[in-house]
């Protein structure tokens, strides 16, 4: 089975021998590593603290971490995991350890589910005065772009996703309706919310109140302001993007191969009935490095 992940960065997948069919469009960790302690040379910053979710992401993160602090000769002050439990007491301690560090600069690698209840505790022990380094997991996240966040994550510095453009998505989006097959009602619950009607004779109840207009279908999207119709900042839908066409042009390019002009050994083309994952693979990194559209790239985002 050949694996196309938009989303999944640990540098663990990168073993070629234990994960033979995997492919990504989005960077390992290891790049972003390498970027945060570039930024963190940039400004200086040689003795810093760092937190990190206790699963397959943080623990591989963090040890490339540690490794490449080693090397430039930085130190790292402190090193905690967040629990998997969410548990308060370890959150306490945690907090606790950044507070009482020298360390002004604290580099955080979590899983989403890891972070915010640190976060809480931050604002609950009115901590200020630390710099903080995002991993690309929360970074553009917009739980900590909030009034209640910001006077205390406010200048956070963080590794983002590469933002980018799917050509004519946001009209796509606008023109599509809903349908009236029951197993696609995703729309129809959405169009329902969003225009406070039902397609149902008895009207429907929406956010505790009875709803009783009618849906005609053919309600004007273009008139509304929502994330729905928002396609300024695709991060992980660009990412499934560029999987879908690395993938769908990878595998065209080897259905069209001529015997004595392949890409592989001896210019031969791949048993097309029998296709091997790394044969796959190759095709795809292809496209992904000649394909303008499909570079891989990460951002700097200040909070």
């Amino acid at each position: 089975m050949k694996k196309v992940s938009h989303y999944a960065t640990c540098s663990c997948l990168s073993d070629r021998k234990k994960y033979p069919s995997f492919f990504r469009t989005i960077p390992s960790d290891a790049f972003q590593v390498r970027a945060m302690v570039q930024i963190l040379r940039h400004f200086g910053w040689t003795w810093v603290g760092l937190v990190y979710s206790d699963d397959d992401y943080g623990i591989y993160a963090a040890q490339l971490f540690q490794q490449e602090m080693q090397l430039f000769g930085h130190c790292v002050a402190f090193s905690e995991k967040l629990p998997h439990d969410n548990n308060h007491r370890d959150i306490q301690r945690i907090t606790g350890v950044i507070q009482a560090s020298t360390a002004r600069v604290v580099v955080v690698f979590p899983s989403a589910s890891f972070l915010l209840p640190l976060m809480e505790e931050v604002v609950l022990q009115n901590m200020t005065g630390k710099q903080w380094i995002a991993s690309e997991a929360w970074a553009t996240s917009p739980v900590y772009h909030t009034p209640r966040f910001l006077p205390f994550l406010g200048g956070t510095l963080g590794i983002a996703i590469r933002r980018g453009e799917i050509e004519g998505l946001h009209d796509f989006l606008l023109r599509l309706r809903p349908s009236n097959d029951s197993r696609n009602n995703m729309l129809r619950i959405f169009w329902e919310n969003m225009f406070r009607c039902s397609f149902g004779n008895g009207g429907r109840v929406i956010d505790g109140e009875q709803v009783k207009k009618v849906c005609t279908g053919q309600e004007n999207l273009s008139t509304t302001n929502t994330p729905y119709t928002d396609v300024s900042g695709l991060r992980a839908a660009y990412n499934v993007y560029k999987a879908v066409y690395a993938l769908a042009h990878g595998l065209h390019n080897l259905m069209q191969c001529e015997e004595g002009r392949g890409p592989f050994s001896g210019n031969r083309c791949a048993d097309i009935i029998n296709l091997k994952p790394w044969q796959v693979r190759t095709n795809c990194i292809v496209q992904i490095l000649f394909r303008p559209i499909e570079k891989l790239k990460m951002e700097i985002q200040i909070l």
